[in-house]
């Protein structure tokens, strides 16, 4: 698949899991919740990070370890595995402040419903798509055509 081996593919799978790993939790840098005299926001905000850090790499090695239940390369489930992964924050990143305001709104009053407003909405759901249908295409035109 794109004339690259299939331990770069493991590589690129990696670093994109890094990369994941290290923009998800810098986008939500500079949120701030009103105080909640019923819980303690610092330990809760410890816990859930350190869920993500330990469950997080354990999530993707099982999604990764899904290859094993398949004969042949994984150069196609590496590829749409980066891809995904790498493009989940890059989609979340130009529409962040939207984000924090509504998140901060509905904490501010917890009987609110969050709702993405549209532009937020068509901005993630057609960035997702489109990488989506580019993966797509991209394992459909590789592997068309060969004998397994």
């Amino acid at each position: 698949m794109f004339s690259i081996p299939e331990r770069g593919w493991w590589l690129i799978a990696v670093a994109a899991t890094a990369f994941f790993m290290i923009a998800v939790p810098a986008l939500a840098t500079g949120m701030k919740y009103a105080d909640d005299p019923r819980r303690t926001t610092e330990q809760q905000a410890k816990q859930r990070k350190w869920l993500f850090y330990l469950g997080g790499p354990v999530l993707f090695a099982a999604l990764l370890g899904a290859k094993l239940l398949r004969s042949g390369s994984a150069s196609p489930i590496l590829f749409m595995y980066s891809a995904v992964v790498a493009s989940l924050p890059i989609a979340i990143a130009p529409v962040r402040g939207r984000l924090i305001k509504q998140s901060i709104a509905q904490q501010q009053n917890p009987d609110t419903k969050i709702k993405l407003d549209r532009v937020t909405a068509v901005w993630i759901y057609g960035f997702l798509s489109v990488v989506m249908l580019v993966v797509v295409a991209a394992v459909m035109a590789t592997t068309y055509g060969k004998q397994n």
